[in-house]
């Protein structure tokens, strides 16, 4: 069975996904990200959380929101790594 978040190596794959996403690809075509860009983006995310607090049940929501936290966390320590190795 094909997995929908690892490759074939079992590696996470957010970086191929996020690459592939039309609203990255619309935001970053012409290499300028704007004030209007995040916007619509951050607009976009909360339309979906809400619309998924109205279809899921609290154990699921739940669930989303831990992903959303952990991946979060994950994003943070990994930015805040590759910052402290600037200077090694």
């Amino acid at each position: 069975m094909k997995s929908m978040f690892f490759n074939e190596d079992g590696i996470l794959n957010i970086d191929e996904m996020v690459v592939n996403n039309t609203s990255f690809k619309n935001i970053m075509e012409d290499g300028v990200i704007t004030e209007d860009e995040i916007k619509i983006q951050s607009d976009k995310v909360i339309a979906m959380l809400h619309d998924m607090e109205k279809r899921y049940s609290d154990e699921q929501l739940a669930e989303i929101k831990n992903l959303l936290v952990e991946s979060s966390v994950l994003y943070a320590v990994y930015n805040f790594y590759s910052i402290q190795n600037i200077n090694k």
